[in-house]
């Protein structure tokens, strides 16, 4: 496994000094499967106290040191170690109650939630694999460390996460995984929103969402639960629309996950009480706000562009998509049309300013409105867009 220099470096510091170190988790299994690896975690059997004296030339942050977590800098690489740990005890479903630091490399592994995330790796020794994770990612299946129902009793969090590794990877969950995953289903509830709507963002804009989407339908309903109000037309409408939209962008799918309640309102409600950030709903609302505006000449399209706040790309991608009268190919030849002739769509390529209104008497919100009228009469071609035609058309407005 080819490692960076600061990663090598820190286990052979580690080692040196008496301790085991390995890469452990996301990195083995993404290097595994021929996938970029986005960051190195690192497990060890030395203590945070024994890691800050070996790392005592370095600055540490005590990240979760309560929990055996600091993280290391090296050359401005932050790299997050943790001491080998055992759980007990998880009241809440989602945070054990004890943590004890253990010598044992396998009774952390233990306590990790699907073998394919429980993979360690070093330099001299190789895979290490306790648990059968390297067949299961051989076999494209998800399966837990151990008793499936209690690694998610232990951690309702896991069901989603088990979901998302689905959607992203391809892999089927196994059996008696899935069995659990949907009977512990309603234990999703006893997890943060925030914690739920990271997984459900990753999920929904991954590889093989429609897949999941049909075969866990019941962990959506728990997130979502207006989509129990969909009927199976209703279901069958977005499976084809996340089949016939080409975008994997995460705020157009869920505006086709939202489509069928037809209200622009209720969906503002779900994203607020599932804490989207404020851009991200404004993202999806725009695409569900602006679902059924015309859209078949130049001047819609200009118009459109005006009202939509996501590019107008996806925007076309998630109308198509849901409309099959729409051609796409000739709302792109309209689209390139406004891009190639630099047509005027926004206040501010109008050649005229708030200033010039102002000028000619125009005062307080009769300015904006002045300006708006404006704008819409270029769009439709009522008036071109040269400062001395707006203000003459302003003028034969008000006369």
């Amino acid at each position: 496994m080819p490692l960076p220099a600061y990663i090598k470096n820190a286990i052979r510091m580690l080692n040196e000094a008496g301790y085991e170190a390995y890469v452990v988790g996301g990195a083995v299994r993404s290097w595994l499967l021929g996938t970029e690896i986005h960051d190195y975690d690192l497990t060890t059997s030395a203590t945070p106290e024994e890691m800050k004296q070996v790392f005592n030339e370095f600055k540490i942050i005590e990240t979760g040191i309560r929990h055996g977590t600091v993280t290391i800098i090296f050359r401005r690489k932050p790299v997050e170690i943790t001491t080998y740990r055992t759980e007990t005890g998880y009241s809440d479903h989602r945070h054990p109650d004890q943590v004890s630091f253990t010598r044992s490399l396998k009774e952390d592994t233990a306590r990790r939630d699907f073998t394919i995330n429980a993979l360690c790796y070093h330099p001299k020794q190789g895979i290490i694999d306790y648990f059968g994770g390297v067949q299961d990612l051989q076999n494209f299946l998800i399966r837990t460390v151990g008793n499936p129902s209690d690694r998610f009793q232990e951690d309702a969090l896991r069901i989603c996460r088990a979901v998302r590794f689905a959607s992203q990877l391809g892999f089927r969950v196994e059996e008696e995984t899935e069995k659990s995953l949907l009977q512990l289903t309603p234990t999703i509830s006893l997890v943060s929103q925030e914690r739920i709507t990271a997984e459900l963002i990753k999920t929904v804009s991954a590889p093989y969402f429609k897949v999941v989407l049909k075969e866990f339908r019941p962990v959506f309903e728990q997130i979502i639960p207006e989509l129990q109000e969909y009927q199976e037309p209703q279901w069958s409408g977005i499976y084809m629309n996340l089949s016939l939209c080409p975008s994997s962008d995460s705020s157009l799918r869920m505006a086709i996950l939202l489509d069928p309640l037809n209200d622009s309102e209720r969906s503002d409600e779900i994203l607020r009480r599932l804490k989207f950030s404020n851009s991200d709903r404004e993202a999806v609302l725009s695409f569900l706000k602006n679902r059924n505006i015309p859209l078949s000449d130049r001047i819609d399209i200009r118009k459109a562009m005006n009202r939509v706040s996501v590019p107008f790309l996806l925007y076309l991608d998630f109308r198509c998509a849901r409309d099959s009268r729409l051609s796409k190919t000739e709302l792109l030849r309209h689209y390139q049309a406004v891009i190639r002739d630099d047509d005027c769509y926004t206040l501010k390529q109008l050649d005229v300013s708030g200033k010039d209104l102002q000028n000619l008497g125009l005062k307080g919100s009769a300015i904006s409105v002045g300006m708006h009228t404006l704008l819409n009469a270029v769009m439709e071609n009522k008036v071109s867009n040269q400062r001395d035609a707006l203000i003459s058309y302003l003028r034969s407005l008000s006369s």
